[in-house]
């Protein structure tokens, strides 16, 4: 009796335990955090909601000025992917406490979706007015063009208010410092609409718009951080059984290669795009300028030099794999006498330091 009396108060003790725990803890997304990172939990979705406003703002004051230049209400049904943003909005904060995930934004995917045909109408009219009333609206024209280039700034912006999920601080840095890289040359990009021989012609419209669309389908994904690779080195007692376990990697897994894919999509999605936009301009149109000449060879030296970097790594990684790292640690090892119990004395290898 004493030992069933001994169990019930330690189940009761155990109840109230939990009871003390999830009334002092906060529950998000079915797990129970402290206040200490409660608080923390609390600031991401801040930053998760402001990050979300900043693009709905953006994605609907563009849409509204598109309808009042085209005098066309169903220009509003973008409004409706606009508003999607907040439903995604509403997940993420539910199931992820407003972390973002690792390898794509859905919220940055949705605001180009609903902010880039509005500005395809908008540049469209700007092109129709420089035909028929150049000079008359300089003011409208400079107001709408920052309208449209606000674009880039509210997507860096944004992506650097969103809370950064499993991405470290000098990652989420290098990915912001790649996006205003990429932004700097499709700012340049779409400078050309100011030139005759894009605005008299819709065909060089849509091309144009075509190629600037696709670069904007990069922010998205987010595939500059690098996976990082340990390997483990085993030095045993005599240095002639060292073992390291070095099997090939198997071509195929380049399918699931981070950085291969990071390469394809910058060559496929902005510098191929704009390299054969800007020979056709070139050699087709005749448009030559030293900024078109400047940007044309800097597109075809990143295409070559990013085929070059995805075949060093090909190589690197799949066909030859180096063993750099691995010999770092045998060169080390240094020989150690020792005396065993028998009275013979044998030379050890003992490494100086062991790498993981």
């Amino acid at each position: 009796m004493a030992m069933i009396a001994e169990i019930d108060e330690m189940n009761e003790r155990r109840r109230t335990r939990g009871r003390d725990i999830r009334e002092s803890h906060i529950e998000i997304g079915g797990e129970l955090l402290d206040p200490s990172e409660g608080t923390f939990v609390l600031l991401n979705i801040g930053r998760a909601i402001l990050a979300r406003t900043l693009f709905i703002v953006h994605s609907i004051a563009t849409i509204w000025q598109t309808v009042h230049m085209e005098e066309r209400n169903s220009v509003w049904g973008f409004a409706l992917i606009a508003i999607a943003i907040l439903l995604e909005g509403a997940h993420t904060i539910v199931m992820r406490a407003g972390d973002e995930r690792k390898w794509f934004c859905p919220s940055v995917l949705l605001y180009v979706i609903a902010t880039a045909p509005p500005i395809w109408l908008l540049e469209r009219k700007l092109c129709e007015w420089r035909m028929t009333k150049q000079g008359l609206l300089a003011d409208e024209e400079f107001r709408l063009q920052m309208l449209e280039q606000l674009l880039l700034v509210v997507l860096i912006i944004g992506r650097w208010l969103l809370p950064k999920g499993d991405i470290s601080r000098e990652q989420l840095s290098q990915i912001l410092l790649a996006y205003l890289a990429i932004s700097s040359d499709i700012v340049e990009f779409f400078d050309v609409f100011k030139e005759k021989v894009v605005w008299s012609s819709p065909f060089v419209q849509h091309i144009i718009l075509g190629a600037w669309t696709l670069s904007l389908l990069q922010f998205p994904f987010v595939l500059t951080v690098s996976r990082a690779r340990k390997m483990r080195v085993a030095i045993t007692k005599n240095f002639e059984e060292l073992i390291v376990e070095n099997r090939r990697p198997d071509p195929c897994n380049v399918l699931y290669d981070v950085d291969m894919w990071a390469i394809i999509l910058a060559n496929s999605l902005q510098d191929i795009p704009f390299l054969s936009v800007r020979l056709y301009l070139m050699f087709d149109r005749g448009l030559v300028t030293y900024t078109m000449v400047f940007f044309t060879c800097k597109n075809a030296l990143i295409i070559v030099l990013q085929t070059y970097r995805a075949f060093i790594l090909f190589n690197d990684r799949y066909l030859h794999p180096r063993l750099t790292s691995i010999e770092a640690p045998v060169k080390r090892a240094r020989r150690v006498p020792r005396r065993h119990a028998n009275g013979e004395s044998r030379d050890e290898y003992q490494p100086i330091c062991r790498s993981k």
